[in-house]
């Protein structure tokens, strides 16, 4: 089960990133031309490539815990015995997953309140809470990755795909 959610989680956020960077690249490359060539840049250029940018950063934070992308302290991993190592891997896991929680309880009522505001974009003429909610579903996301891995590395002892920073 955790493999499949693990594989889903993957697809998803993969090609999502994917997508967003790749509509980032064309929109500015599009601008570019439409700016220098024609005289005349496309309004909603820059604000679209800087909300895909936000929603790519934030999905492809949730695919960082998985990849062990996001900033350690290598040393302690590299000289402690293997059960300090997993005791320390298991509290970076909790810590890492309160934080998360603490984020998604502060994101639900804020995303909240701007869609009550009903706050537009300049350009684009989009809600502020879609922009807003990229914070929100990527800690969601980082959240589900935090509990697969502490299920997978801690309880179960067996890795979805060992984080490169701790292969021993």
């Amino acid at each position: 089960m955790i493999k499949k959610i693990d594989k889903i989680m993957d697809f998803f956020e993969e090609n999502f990133v994917f997508i967003a960077l790749l509509s980032m690249l064309l929109i500015v490359f599009a601008n570019f031309v439409s700016r220098y060539v024609f005289g005349s840049p496309i309004t909603w250029g820059e604000e679209a490539s800087r909300y895909l940018m936000i929603w790519a950063t934030f999905i492809a934070a949730s695919l960082g815990v998985k990849k062990g992308a996001h900033i350690t302290l290598d040393i302690l991993v590299v000289y402690l015995p293997e059960r300090a190592n997993r005791i320390l891997r298991a509290t970076s896991y909790i810590v890492s997953m309160v934080y998360c929680v603490i984020l998604i309880v502060i994101g639900i009522p804020f995303i909240d309140s701007l869609v009550e505001k009903g706050q537009l974009s300049p350009a684009l003429h989009i809600p502020m809470s879609i922009i807003y909610l990229a914070v929100l579903i990527g800690t969601i996301f980082m959240f589900i990755r935090y509990v697969l891995l502490f299920i997978s590395d801690i309880i179960k002892s067996e890795q979805i795909e060992k984080p490169e920073i701790f292969v021993d």
